[in-house]
């Protein structure tokens, strides 16, 4: 085995000939290099649909709705309202998780997520102070109009601080992540409900891979969440902000940090396919308005 060559680092000949003699080194730092270039390079994952299913129509539009929440389990292609990838231990998981053992567990399970929606008063409350003073001053309240707000509503500004702040920083790492060309400065979040809503339409679809029920009956049900849960959104960016939002200060309950994000955020990737027509992204294409 031939020994390792001495360095005289006092030598730059020396120094210069060691380097070279490392070419197994140059050569992982090279393919390591290329690796990351290539990844920066190459055009984001499409979104996938289902061929059985339209993409154009109102029934596709309506379903886009849970396009979040199916993809991320994920239970099938945005478009599929029958859950198709689910396999029998993600049924079971499911079944577990959500106690939707009936067709009447499946059923409460879904009225539950359209109007309980997943709220706490005190957080209803502050984004609505928040709403109000937008439609006022024209624009995104800053912080200290927001909790001055709060006060003068009878809020406690010391309990609003960990909220407002956690909601602020929540916006700022959605909008670096998905992109500010599509959650644009003047989005905020005015309600979390897009979490809850967005898990009925993908609950909804679930039931009928649990033999709860069929593709007409998921169809119709489909149809009323969209019917009661668009009218509080103004776009799919404005819905998808509150959808990741509400997730991440669900699970962390209020209080969110860089690590809270990292777990509870992770939807900003799909967000951001969605919202990109050259990723075949429907909410690119799909109107808003139905």
């Amino acid at each position: 085995m031939r020994a390792a060559a001495r360095v005289d680092f006092n030598n730059v000949f020396s120094i210069i000939e060691w380097l070279i003699s490392q070419w197994w080194v140059w050569v992982i730092v090279g393919v390591v290099a290329l690796f990351f270039i290539v990844v920066w390079l190459m055009p984001g994952f499409k979104v996938k649909a289902d061929e059985r299913y339209s993409t154009t129509d109102t029934e596709a539009n309506e379903i886009a709705l849970g396009l979040l929440q199916i993809v991320n389990l994920p239970s099938g292609h945005w478009n599929d309202p029958t859950a198709s990838i689910l396999g029998d231990r993600e049924k079971k998981v499911l079944v577990d998780q959500w106690s939707v053992h009936t067709r009447q567990d499946w059923l409460d399970n879904i009225e539950r997520l359209v109007t309980v929606r997943r709220r706490r008063e005190m957080w209803v409350l502050y984004l609505a102070v928040r709403a109000q003073l937008a439609e006022q001053l024209g624009r995104v309240p800053r912080t200290k109009e927001w909790l001055n707000a709060i006060v003068a509503e009878g809020g406690d500004k010391r309990d609003a601080r960990t909220f407002v702040t956690s909601i602020e920083y929540t916006e700022g790492l959605i909008r670096k992540r998905v992109g500010k060309d599509i959650v644009t400065p003047d989005l905020f979040v005015k309600t979390l409900d897009g979490y809850a809503l967005g898990q009925a339409v993908g609950m909804t679809t679930w039931g009928v891979a649990l033999g709860h029920g069929d593709v007409a009956e998921a169809r119709e049900i489909i149809h009323r969440i969209n019917v009661e849960g668009r009218p509080a959104f103004s776009s799919w960016a404005d819905f998808g902000l509150s959808y990741i939002a509400g997730r991440v200060m669900h699970w962390s309950d209020g209080k969110v940090d860089e690590k809270a994000f990292d777990k509870f955020g992770d939807g900003c990737v799909d967000f951001q396919a969605a919202a990109t027509a050259k990723r075949n992204g429907p909410w690119a294409t799909l109107s808003w308005s139905l």
